[in-house]
């Protein structure tokens, strides 16, 4: 019969956290669609009234992080 081998235990350096990854400056519209559930017709409804700002680089559409932020606290503030 044979012998059980117990699972080896984590070494150290396998049980530390990756490191923490800094925030992006801005995020592409598919990006903001998943992290806000919000569909691409109605970001750029928001774009077009000035609610989000957006910066142009070649063909990308860039949201900085900083306007979608202002826009969800934005949001929080007129909940009733």
């Amino acid at each position: 019969m044979k012998k059980r081998i117990p699972p080896a235990q984590p070494s150290a350096a396998q049980t530390i956290a990756p490191p923490m990854l800094p925030k992006p400056l801005a995020l592409r519209i598919p990006e903001v669609q998943r992290m806000t559930g919000l569909g691409r017709t109605k970001l750029y409804a928001l774009i077009a009234d000035g609610e989000l700002a957006t910066i142009k680089i070649g063909r990308a559409t860039l949201i900085p992080l900083a306007s979608l932020e202002a826009l969800l606290e934005r949001g929080q503030q007129h909940r009733p």
